[in-house]
């Protein structure tokens, strides 16, 4: 009797490993996309954030040799703790485009007010359909982008040191 709750704790102990195993291994390849399987930025013509009258397009992503685009809002709270290291990199150089994701034009402004603007435009997507062309699955995401529109890479999650030496300081070797 007692060998049989024994074995059974262990083939118990031994399942909850396998599938901790699995899903640790399945969170940390999901967060980016295959390098390989370049993709092309969708087209959009949206306004840009406090400036109805600007519109933007794909056309913006085409003016550096690499950018990132990064998705975030106001309500998100990731993206808060995210932003420092944005402001950080935008000081360092690199160019940024922001994509406000389902938020407030009022809500946005006031948190770029408090927090910093590390992005050289902001495109206001309030209602998420660039977004959703896009693929985005949650905020904040961050997608490299080449000088042709081509999305290179993209990170899921906060963009800390740790990602960002990993997936992309190479594409901006200062």
């Amino acid at each position: 009797m007692r060998q049989s709750k024994t074995l059974k704790l262990a083939v118990l102990i031994l399942t909850v490993l396998i599938f901790s195993s699995v899903m640790l291994v399945s969170l940390n390849k999901s967060n980016q996309i295959d390098s390989s399987a370049v993709t092309l930025f969708p087209s959009f013509h949206l306004d840009a954030l406090a400036e109805p009258h600007k519109s933007l397009s794909e056309q913006i992503l085409k003016r550096e040799v690499f950018q990132l685009v990064n998705v975030w809002a106001s309500w998100c709270g990731i993206c808060a703790s995210e932003h420092p290291k944005l402001v950080a990199l935008a000081n360092q150089g690199v160019p940024i485009i922001g994509l406000n994701y389902r938020d407030s034009e009022k809500g946005a402004l006031k948190y770029l007010g408090q927090h910093g603007n590390p992005y050289q435009e902001v495109i206001y997507d309030p209602q998420g359909r660039l977004a959703i062309d896009l693929g985005v699955i949650g905020t904040p995401e961050t997608y490299l982008v080449d000088g042709q529109g081509n999305i290179v890479k993209k990170f899921s999650g906060k963009l800390t040191d740790k990602a960002w030496r990993k997936h992309f300081a190479s594409y901006f070797v200062q």
